[in-house]
């Protein structure tokens, strides 16, 4: 398990974070869950609540069931723009 930078503010962020920053913009849930320490039915949650505001696309395996169907997940263009705002975001220790 890896700790968030100081300046990301909540699990999505995270996850966007480590796809653009870790993952080249596409991973595997169990990838992520190992790298977060967020449970891998916590995360599958995120994942689906980030798919329907347009933050990440997602690859499913039909053959599977949940938390499995989820084969990968991958940045949208939305997703994207948030992590190029996350890059510039100060850490909260800069500001006082």
């Amino acid at each position: 398990m890896q700790a968030p930078p100081n300046f990301i503010r909540n699990n999505e962020e995270w996850i966007i974070w480590l796809l653009e920053v870790e993952f080249s913009g596409s991973a595997t849930p169990w990838d992520l869950s190992s790298r977060t320490g967020i449970p891998l039915d916590a995360i599958h949650d995120n994942f689906l609540y980030m798919e329907r505001v347009g933050l990440l696309s997602i690859d499913r395996d039909p053959a599977k069931r949940y938390p499995e169907e989820i084969a990968r997940v991958n940045l949208t263009k939305n997703s994207r723009k948030i992590c190029d705002e996350l890059k510039i975001r100060p850490d909260p220790g800069d500001l006082f």
